[in-house]
Order: C-alpha cells, then sequence, then structure tokens
C-alpha cells in the first residue's frame, strides 16, 4: 500500500478529532513549530497565587488572565496555558517578528478560549508571527479567529468549534498556517480567506460540520478568495446544509491555489466548487449534490490524476456564472454509481457551458443500474468554446450503447467523433467493476491505452512508466516487481 493509501485509510477510520491526533503521530512532527527561545510567561487562573498584578507571571505565580499576558508578551516569548476556560478576547498588543513569534500553547489538554459571546475569541489586528498551539477555540459571535494585516500567524494543534460565525477568518495578511487542526461545528465556513489574504495554508487538518445555521450562503469548509492558498493532507466532509456550500469554494478572484492529497465527502453542494485559477491534483471526493464543479474561470484550472466516485446529481459538472468553465481534466478516474437526486440526467461529466476544455486520459463512467446518466454530457454545443479529448474510456450502460451524450440525445462513440471531431484514440464501453478505491477489477480496458503526460506516479504514489503508453485513468502505477 502506498503512503497516500495509508494516509487515506487512515483518515477515513477514524473521527476528526482522532484523525487529528493520528496525522500528528503519521507525520512525526515534521512540521513542528520550532522557534528562536525568549522568555516564558505562565497562564493559570485556577492557581492560588494568580495575580495580573505583575510584569511577568511565573509557574508558582502565574498571572489569572490571559489578557493580561498577551498586553505583556514580547516577540520570542512562549505563554504557557494552563488548563481552564478563559472567557473574553484575546488581542495580543504587539505581534512577534520572523524567527521569533509570540506562542501562546495548552500546557495540557482543556485549555478553552472562550469568547463568550464577544465577537472574537482571538483577534489579531497588525499582529503577526503569533502561533496558537493546543488551545481550543470556541464562543465567536462572528469569528473565532480574526486575522487582519497579520502575517505568518500559525494554529497548530487547535480545535475551533462552536463559534456562531465563521471559525478563523483572514481578511489580510501573509502567511497564515492552520496545520494538524480541527475547523468544526462552526456557524458559517470553517476558514474564510478574503481577498487581501496571500498564501494561506491547511495542512494535515479536519474541517467538518460547519455551515449549518439554515443559512443558504457561506457556510463552506474552506472558502478562499485571494492568492497563493494550499490546502493539502486534510479530511473535508459534510459542511454547509444548502446546495450553494461547499466543501471547498475557491472565488472568481481567487488565482494561484493548490488543493491536493485530500480528502472531501458529503459536504452539501459540492466537494470542491472551483472558481479562479487554480489546481486540483491527487484528492478523494466523494457523493455530496455534486463532486467537483468549475465555474467563473478566467483561466484553465488544472484537474490532475483525482478519485471522484459516488453518488451525485453530477460528478463533475462544468458551468457559468459570470463567465463559463475553463479547466485541462487530465487522468482522472470518474466514477460515479448512481444519483442522489430523484429526477434529471445524471451524466457523470456533465458539460453545461465550457470555453475551454481539455480531456486526456480519464476513465469516466456512470455505473448506475437505472441507466438515469452517460459516463459525458455535453448539453449545448454551442456553449462550448474549444474543446480537445482524446485517449479516454468513456463507460455507461445504455442499452444501445450509446455511452455519451451530445445536443440533448445520447449518442454512439462513432456519432461522437462525427460531430465533434475529437477522441480518435478514445474508447467505450460498458461500465467497469471498480473497488473501493475506485480500481478497475473486471478487464481494464484502459490497460496500456493512454498517452503518457509526463505523470512520474499515480494517484497512490505508485511510480508510472517515464515512457512509452500508460493506462487510462488516476491508477496505473508500476507495482514492485513489475
Amino acid at each position: 500500500m502506498g503512503a497516500k493509501a495509508s494516509r487515506w485509510l487512515l483518515l477515513a477510520l477514524t473521527g476528526a478529532a482522532m484523525a487529528v491526533a493520528a496525522i500528528a503521530l503519521v507525520t512525526g512532527g515534521g512540521d513542528r513549530d520550532v522557534t528562536a527561545a525568549g522568555a516564558e510567561l505562565w497562564v493559570d487562573g485556577g492557581h492560588p497565587r494568580c495575580s495580573d498584578a505583575q510584569e511577568r507571571g511565573d509557574p508558582g505565580a502565574p498571572f489569572c488572565s490571559l489578557q493580561r499576558a498577551a498586553a505583556r508578551a514580547v516577540p520570542g516569548d512562549t505563554v504557557h496555558i494552563a488548563p481552564g476556560r478563559y472567557r473574553g478576547t484575546v488581542r495580543p498588543a504587539r505581534g512577534g517578528a520572523p524567527g521569533a513569534p509570540i506562542r501562546f500553547v495548552a500546557d495540557a489538554p482543556g485549555v478553552v478560549l472562550d469568547a463568550a459571546g464577544a465577537p472574537n475569541a482571538v483577534k489579531l489586528v497588525g499582529t503577526g508571527d503569533v502561533h496558537l498551539v493546543g488551545v481550543r477555540v470556541t464562543g465567536g459571535l462572528n469569528q473565532g479567529v480574526w486575522v487582519e494585516r497579520a502575517d505568518r500567524v500559525r494554529l497548530e494543534g487547535v480545535t475551533v468549534s462552536g463559534n456562531a460565525g465563521t471559525g478563523v477568518q483572514i481578511k489580510s495578511g501573509a502567511g497564515t498556517h492552520v496545520v494538524a487542526s480541527e475547523l468544526s461545528g462552526n456557524g458559517r465556513a470553517g476558514l474564510l480567506e478574503l481577498a487581501a489574504a496571500r498564501g494561506t495554508k491547511v495542512t494535515d487538518s479536519v474541517i467538518t460540520g460547519n455551515g449549518r445555521d439554515g443559512a443558504p450562503y457561506n457556510g463552506d469548509g474552506i472558502q478562499l478568495g485571494g492568492v497563493g492558498a494550499q490546502v493539502t493532507g486534510s479530511v473535508i466532509s459534510d459542511n454547509g446544509d444548502s446546495p450553494y456550500e461547499h466543501g471547498i469554494y475557491t472565488g472568481a478572484g481567487s488565482a494561484g491555489w493548490r488543493v491536493y492529497d485530500n480528502v472531501l465527502t458529503g459536504n452539501a453542494g459540492a466537494n470542491i466548487k472551483a472558481a479562479g485559477v487554480g489546481e486540483i491534483t491527487g484528492n478523494r471526493l466523494t457523493d455530496g449534490r455534486y463532486g467537483l464543479v468549475l465555474s467563473d474561470n478566467p483561466g484553465r484550472v488544472l484537474v490532475r490524476q483525482n478519485l471522484i466516485g459516488g453518488r451525485a446529481q453530477h460528478l463533475v459538472f462544468l458551468t457559468s456564472g459570470a463567465t463559463a468553465a475553463r479547466g485541462a481534466l487530465l487522468q482522472n478516474t470518474i466514477v460515479q454509481s448512481g444519483r442522489s437526486t430523484s429526477s434529471g440526467d445524471a451524466s457523470a461529466l456533465f458539460v453545461l457551458a465550457a470555453d475551454d476544455l481539455e480531456l486526456r486520459n480519464n476513465l469516466v463512467a456512470y455505473t448506475g443500474a437505472n441507466a438515469a446518466g452517460v459516463s459525458l454530457w455535453i448539453n449545448d454545443p454551442a456553449r462550448v468554446g474549444r474543446l480537445v479529448s482524446d485517449t479516454n474510456w468513456w463507460a455507461a450502460n445504455d442499452g444501445r450503447s450509446r455511452h455519451l451524450g451530445y445536443g440533448g440525445a445520447r449518442v454512439s462513440l462513432a456519432d461522437w467523433r462525427r460531430r465533434t471531431g475529437q477522441d480518435a484514440r478514445s474508447f467505450t464501453s460498458w461500465s467497469p467493476g471498480v473497488d473501493a478505491d475506485l480500481r478497475v477489477t473486471s478487464r481494464n480496458w484502459g490497460a496500456g491505452r493512454g498517452e503518457n503526460l509526463g505523470l512520474l506516479a499515480d494517484v497512490m504514489g505508485l511510480p508510472r512508466a517515464t515512457s512509452g503508453p500508460v493506462d487510462v485513468g488516476a491508477h496505473g502505477g508500476l507495482r514492485v516487481g513489475a
């Protein structure tokens, strides 16, 4: 089993809190918070000798309130926090410095920063280089953590939950990093990045159960609006309670983002709705109203080597808002086992509108016994601009082998080629059998029939052939001894 397969299995078998702990064990602390040494301050609201009438609390006579410690801390300091519930808003008087952050560290489990109905539990305005480690953040009316004009903020091993508004909101600043943390059960988005943010990262975290407030919008697991964000190694599930709330939503003005090696499942709208321009690689998407939606793309979104499966209206849906979708779908496995709605077409890959679309080396199948969909459906050719498609495996269960749809009707591959001028080397079949990892278990008609796109490894991390043809779909690495 490859490293990625092991990680996916681990995340799938654990709950949210267990997954965060398990990720820390798997990574071995490789992305730990290592900083320059400074002074140590101590906070313990339950200590009999605690006092805020001092300059620098120590273990024998700590500060009573976290706010007092936040007012005294200077770059390089570490504030140790004893278990307990600390009410109000924590707003440091100053930020740290690169290599010398101010660190607020839970000394043991049970440290709760409770806004108690204030707008935020943690407010960082102009105070960058602040790290929160091991605490729980809750009770914020508007946000759990607010970041504005603050660079290099780090949340490590933090749980942000039970805030009426957003879990973490980044108005501006560069390099906010959420690592090995849990954002769950917040009324609005788990993480909201606005347009002035740069280089936000979410790594090895669990984002679940956010946006369940009954409102139709802004309840995404992660909402990205800035430039250069990365989301990787995370589990993003069960966010939103309307078709307009998604696991990850990238806004039309977002750019340069990467979403890779995540597990996304059961989010209310799409597991990923991708506007703007970025890259979606190596993810596992399961169920949801939609698996992946592309829309409002000023340039092409690269969708490469993902596993997209389960029941949905469409596992991949290309549409338009202010502008139409633009995308390159390369070497993906897309297997729709049925539809999530009671009526309507349920084709696995449905193109309503696309200005620029490239399709290569994809296995796309509708396996539902009810034959409610086909593999690929282009609804109105007049709404599709540039189309380049070849070396794909199109599979469905149409009784007349019409496994594609074009212009409102099901068509055979021969008819498709005649109408589009594409897919000269592609092929069709009835739907193959697949296992839980969407690996083909019946005869693999796609073996050795894909164009070599120069990918070094398959979706499970197994090496691909460096020359000659490759298998169609996300799988197809060379096993040991092959």
